[in-house]
């Protein structure tokens, strides 16, 4: 017996065990003390994740019978969204009064509480959840690479870009805030205002599932990515759905929109994920070429890369312009300095992204646009933070600048996907079986690169801008982490593409960092007293290097 069915079915075995966990740990004491008897909210929350978390095995044993594969990444999805809810269970363990979890219990004092049997439970049920994930990406891994080009070219721009667009709405509900209280014991927090564990969970839940989708619709095989689709939806509606049965069926408590469209978005991930094979297959049959006529996929996930770009950095130029900010009459609308820099990021991805829609520069440029993309997201935070700052003086409220930079936000990471499916378009004609080692130097300068960037981005470059040394975290903080994570991941990646791919990386990373580098010229005209803290010269010295490795890759191309 081959191993890759043994490794498939201890990964079915597992996600039947993680379900059963799940389904019964609202039935046993999550916490000790200080919460009420199980009422109708807890017990409906119950039927509901019992319903839920089933749906994921029951899925995966189905579409086994099909595809070995297919089965494989469901599980592999559905693991990646357990990995945040991982993190967040241990808030059970460390602050459980703030963990926000009204489908396990809910609380009747403000006093501190001790987890129970029920909060072991859950932790060990989505565990589970992730040990099948690995054993599915495992087992994926090993199947046939591909049935044709990228997978994101076939079902048609429709079906891409309602999978696109619920992973989006997915990923935001999962860090918004859960439910909406009257009750005076309960303060419902958002994700990134809550306890480290609850936050660093839902982000990298959202992460994960907007990496996985992007994954899916760069790959080459159509059953493995419907199933990694497929997977992010059972697993995000398996948590969305039983808080907001807990909110809406708990007193004083009401579950926000993020909730309500969350689960919407995860049973439209799966409704699309599962109509891929069949939307593919009728889309192919209506655009059949004769043989030898090549189908222009790449320029099409370039064009399409392009227009969100130059779209997201429209919104993002426009929220700068705009004024973020409400006032009560007779009173001057304040400026928020951080707008200048989200003007700069939008600009800089303007100019990149115009080049995606000239086919001639399109490949040569389209690395370069990936971490800028990600600068437009990290300075619309800092603006977006500015703006909840402000909002707490007596009638200040969001402007329309507001609402355009949140735009700006979204469309980011729109933009992201559509980038990475127009990189998995450019390998599809590409021969990826050699493994591209960079040179020693430009490692250890890429190295160096992304360390000083990433100690940069971790401290603030003026007063007020938020360290991570303190926490909670304001937005702004969150969107230095995403652009750190990003510098990270871009230099990784580039000392493994080939040469003038990995250089326009480092090119564009370089751009972005600068762009971020920029908020203290920009900033220091406007605040009170402001100085250049240590993170300055890091970020500087970061974006040289940067540059530098860039050059040293260039040279590497071979003649």
């Amino acid at each position: 017996m081959s191993n890759r069915p043994t490794l498939l079915r201890f990964g079915l075995a597992l996600s039947v065990l993680g379900a059963l966990a799940v389904a019964v740990a609202p039935l046993l004491p999550v916490v000790r003390a200080g919460t009420g008897d199980v009422g109708p909210a807890i017990l409906a929350a119950a039927a509901v994740a019992t319903i839920t978390a089933s749906a994921v095995p029951v899925a995966a044993f189905a579409a086994a019978h099909r595809s070995e594969a297919a089965a494989g990444a469901l599980l592999a999805g559905a693991g990646g969204i357990a990995a945040g809810a991982v993190l967040a269970d241990l808030t059970l363990f460390v602050d459980a009064i703030d963990a926000n979890r009204f489908e396990l219990f809910r609380p009747v004092t403000a006093a501190a509480l001790t987890a129970g049997p029920g909060a072991a439970m859950v932790l060990a049920g989505h565990l589970c959840s992730v040990l099948a994930g690995v054993a599915g990406a495992i087992t994926a891994a090993r199947a046939p690479g591909t049935d044709g080009g990228p997978v994101g070219t076939r079902p048609g721009p429709a079906v891409v870009a309602g999978i696109v667009g619920a992973a989006i709405v997915v990923a935001a509900g999962s860090v918004a805030p859960v439910v909406v209280s009257a009750d005076p014991v309960i303060v419902a927090r958002g994700v990134l205002d809550a306890p480290a564990a609850t936050a660093f969970g839902g982000v990298l839940a959202a992460m994960l599932a907007l990496v996985t989708v992007a994954w899916a619709l760069g790959s080459g095989a159509t059953a493995t990515a419907a199933g990694a689709i497929t997977g992010i939806g059972l697993a995000a509606f398996a948590l969305f759905a039983p808080r907001f049965v807990a909110g809406l069926a708990g007193e004083r408590l009401a579950p926000t929109a993020a909730t309500v469209a969350g689960a919407i978005a995860a049973v439209l991930l799966v409704a699309l994920g599962a109509a891929m094979p069949a939307a593919s297959a009728r889309r192919a049959a209506r655009t059949a070429r004769p043989a030898g006529t090549a189908v222009p996929r790449s320029g099409r996930a370039h064009a399409v890369a392009g227009v969100l770009g130059l779209v997201t950095a429209a919104l993002a130029v426009v929220g700068a312009v705009l004024p973020a900010l409400s006032v009560p009459d007779g009173y001057d609308v304040p400026a928020l300095p951080q707008t200048r820099v989200l003007l700069v990021a939008g600009l800089l991805l303007a100019a990149l992204s115009a080049w995606l829609l000239l086919s001639a520069y399109a490949e040569a440029v389209r690395p370069a646009v990936a971490v800028p993309v990600v600068a437009v997201a990290t300075t619309a935070a800092a603006v977006l933070q500015a703006w909840v700052v402000a909002a707490d003086l007596p009638g200040v409220g969001a402007g329309p600048g507001t609402a355009v930079v949140f735009a700006a936000a979204v469309g980011a990471a729109a933009t992201g996907v559509a980038v990475i499916a127009a990189g998995a378009a450019e390998r599809d004609r590409v021969d990826t079986s050699a493994v591209r080692d960079a040179a020693a130097r430009t490692r250890a300068v890429v190295t160096a690169a992304a360390v000083v960037s990433v100690v940069g981005l971790a401290v603030p470059l003026y007063h007020g801008a938020g360290s991570v040394l303190t926490y909670p975290w304001g937005y702004g903080v969150w969107g230095r982490l995403l652009l750190a994570v990003a510098v990270v991941v871009a230099g990784a990646v580039a000392v493994r593409s080939r040469p003038a791919r990995g250089g326009a990386l480092l090119l564009g990373t370089a751009g972005a960092t600068a762009a971020y580098a920029s908020s203290w010229v920009l900033v220091r005209g406007v605040r009170q007293d402001p100085v250049a803290v240590v993170g300055v010269a890091p970020v500087i010295l970061g974006t040289v290097l940067l540059l530098v490795a860039a050059c040293l890759t260039f040279r590497e191309e071979t003649p």
